[in-house]
C-alpha cells in the first residue's frame, strides 16, 4: 500500500512588503485566494499522481488548481487536509515579510510558543483524523495521492511514521511540487 503526499504548486502572491504579525491573517486570506503558477511539475510528480488509484486534495483552491494543471480532478476534496493555521499573535512591533513571519511563527510553535495553543492542538488532532482517513483509503484503493500543504504534510508524515509507515521516496522536500511516498506492507505481502 502507498500513500503519496504532494505539495501544491507555487502561489503567485508578492510577499516582499513588510507587515506586522497581526496583519498576517489578512495576508493568509489573500494567499488562500491567489492564483498558482501553472508551469507543469516534473515528470516524477505527474507519474506519482497518475500511478495513484485515488487522488484527493485539501479544500483550499491551490491544491485543486494544482491538480487541474496536470489534468487531474480529485475524487475527494477534504478540509481535514487544509494547511495548519498560524498561532494568533499580538504585541509584536516588528514588521517582517509574510514569508519571514511564516517561518518565525512556525519555529516559535516548534520550540514551545503556542504548542499548547488551541491552533496547534487542533492541528495535531486533525492530522490524526486525516492520517486515519488516508490509511482507510490506502487499504481500499492500494495507492493514493494527496495534493496538500507543507505544514499539514509534516504532521501527517510524523503520524504515518508513528503508525509504521516508511518513507521510501522523496523529492524536493517541502518545496512546491515536492513529494514523499509512504509504504507499508499489506497482510498479503508478508
Amino acid at each position: 500500500m502507498k500513500i503519496i503526499l504532494i505539495r501544491h504548486a507555487k502561489v503567485l502572491l508578492e510577499s516582499k512588503e513588510k507587515i506586522s504579525a497581526s496583519q498576517m491573517n489578512i495576508w493568509v486570506e489573500k494567499y488562500n485566494n491567489a492564483p498558482i503558477d501553472t508551469t507543469l511539475p516534473s515528470k516524477e510528480v505527474i507519474q506519482r499522481i497518475n500511478d495513484a488509484h485515488f487522488v484527493l486534495a485539501s479544500s483550499l483552491s491551490r491544491t485543486v488548481d494544482s491538480l487541474e494543471v496536470i489534468g487531474v480532478e480529485p475524487i475527494e476534496e477534504n478540509s481535514l487536509f487544509d494547511e495548519i493555521d498560524l498561532p494568533k499573535t499580538q504585541g509584536f512591533l516588528l514588521k517582517l515579510s509574510p514569508k519571514m513571519w511564516l517561518v518565525l511563527l512556525r519555529l516559535m510553535m516548534l520550540v514551545g510558543f503556542g504548542k499548547k495553543s488551541k491552533v496547534y492542538t487542533e492541528a495535531k488532532h486533525r492530522a490524526k483524523r486525516a492520517s486515519d482517513h488516508l490509511i482507510h483509503l490506502a487499504n481500499k484503493h492500494e495507492s493514493i495521492a494527496l495534493m496538500g500543504h507543507g505544514g499539514m504534510h509534516w504532521l501527517l508524515s510524523r503520524e504515518l511514521e508513528r503508525l509504521g509507515w516508511e518513507c521510501i521516496e522523496h523529492s524536493n522536500g517541502s518545496k512546491n511540487w515536492g513529494f514523499k511516498v509512504y509504504h507499508i506492507h499489506s497482510k498479503n505481502e508478508t
